[in-house]
């Protein structure tokens, strides 16, 4: 698969991935529920302001998530940064009813942090179906080919 394939086999995928691990440098994986927007190049996060996250995201950190979906075929290891995004159109855009249960206010809570997770670089597995996989399997223990399910790579964005 080349990397042009696998980053848009990455968005493709990543949208009907739920949740994932985010962590800065420094500090241990939460997880954390994201909104994929391909066009904008980057993972949206909503936290509160005295988060871990939050106040990473305002220090401008660097940053890893890792996805591990087998519904959606996709695991990855993603580096990248985080930011604070102030648009409120943005708000608006990625709010769903899932992020107001976490803020009393809804969006118009003052702890409400949106946070920009732009991609710099990933590692990526992305496997065909679970058949795929088990006949690729089958076939190499039968043969002297080795498994290949699916795509797999290092690209950046």
């Amino acid at each position: 698969m080349s990397d042009h394939d696998l980053k848009t086999t990455f968005w493709d995928r990543v949208e009907n991935v739920n949740v994932g691990m985010l962590s800065a440098t420094g500090t241990d994986p939460r997880p954390m529920a994201h909104h994929a927007r391909r066009d904008d190049g980057a993972l949206w996060f909503l936290t509160a302001k005295h988060t871990d996250i939050g106040e990473d995201a305002a220090a401008g950190k660097d940053a890893r998530y890792q996805i591990a979906s087998g519904d959606a075929k996709i695991y990855a290891v993603v580096d990248g940064t985080l930011s604070i995004e102030s648009s409120r159109d943005k708000l608006d855009e990625i709010w769903s009813p899932m992020d107001a249960a976490w803020f009393e206010e809804g969006k118009d809570d003052e702890d409400v942090r949106l946070v920009r997770f732009t991609p710099k670089s990933a590692e990526i597995w992305a496997h065909d179906s679970t058949a795929k996989a088990f006949y690729e399997m089958a076939k190499s223990a039968v043969s002297d080919d080795v498994a290949n399910p699916g795509g797999h790579g290092k690209i950046s964005f």
